[in-house]
């Protein structure tokens, strides 16, 4: 059996389990209770998200003397979106790099070196948030302390990792021959020679990527208001700061490469975390369901028609 499928059956094993020890008759009434109104601003809610994103990506792109139309690198966007939605850890959301290159005269390699370092900061931003969430947690539930420090470990180590192979040559060499591994990319192997090498030559100063890692910050604070907002409708409703404390410690977790998209990772996460507030974990389970659809997976398929029409003609 492939890897990732695999983890498509762990995710879906996990989901299922959680699904069982609850009563479903509950989260069936959670949502006939939903006013159908407030369901059409909801599929818009990825796009102050997208916008966001898209202007610190733009920004990066600037420091790293590139230039790509701002419509041209939202398309490039949500084929990541696809690309990430349907491969554990977001892994694939790496294809991007084709698309990128096959549309604009930027170098292969410098896609290689700019994609990855813009996702990099958006990874290193959430870890940031949710290092804040999980102390904050454990300040006003002080029998979180064993978790916190499960969390904390966790967050250590995935930073560690995250450096080294972003800062340590030889490290992101070995991790790139993994990700450029598969078939996809085989009428690139030869222009993918010494792209390591060209990426520490143009990689941006520290100091330029201040402004994109405070922007990556926004966007996830952003992201995370507006399932405040939808929260509301599921009868789930605390104070802000821990909502969003909840959410990125859950994110972090469900960042870990072993189910797709963390499903059934950040369930579990979010149903403990948030009775600690006394909220049900049907009404947990029920937003849950409803950002899957509305926050991932319908910009997800957005993503796969852009995908479909891009895709025509890409040399590969």
């Amino acid at each position: 059996m492939k890897l990732r499928n695999l983890l498509v059956f762990i995710g879906i094993v996990l989901f299922i389990y959680i699904l069982s020890t609850l009563d479903l008759s509950k989260i069936q009434v959670i949502f006939s209770s939903i006013n159908v109104i407030y369901l059409v601003p909801c599929v818009f809610t990825v796009v102050p998200v997208a916008l966001l994103s898209n202007y610190q990506w733009q920004v990066l792109l600037k420091h790293h003397n590139m230039h790509i139309g701002f419509f041209r690198s939202l398309k490039n966007m949500f084929i990541g979106y696809f690309y990430g939605f349907i491969t554990p850890g977001g892994i694939g959301g790496y294809t991007r790099i084709l698309y990128l290159h096959d549309r604009t005269s930027i170098p292969l390699k410098k896609c290689v070196a700019n994609i990855v370092l813009h996702n990099t900061i958006d990874y290193i931003s959430l870890l940031f948030i949710g290092f804040i969430g999980g102390f904050l947690l454990t300040l006003r539930f002080p029998k979180l302390y064993t978790f916190e420090i499960l969390i904390l470990l966790l967050i250590g180590i995935i930073f560690v990792l995250v450096y080294v192979f972003v800062v340590k040559k030889e490290s992101l060499q070995h991790i790139f021959n993994i990700v450029v591994g598969s078939s996809f990319f085989n009428p690139y192997r030869e222009k993918l020679d010494g792209a390591i090498e060209e990426f520490y030559e143009d990689m941006p100063l520290i100091r330029d990527l201040t402004s994109p890692f405070i922007l990556s910050i926004l966007g996830w604070v952003l992201r995370f208001f507006e399932f405040y907002l939808i929260a509301h409708l599921f009868a789930i409703s605390i104070p802000l700061v821990y909502f969003i404390a909840v959410f990125s410690v859950a994110d972090v977790v469900a960042s870990i490469p072993i189910t797709i998209y963390g499903l059934g990772t950040r369930e579990l996460t979010l149903i403990s975390l948030f009775s600690l507030f006394g909220i049900p974990a049907e009404n947990v389970i029920g937003l849950s369901l409803f950002l899957f659809v509305f926050a991932w997976l319908l910009p997800s398929i957005f993503g796969a028609g852009i995908t479909i029409v891009e895709g025509k003609n890409l040399s590969c």
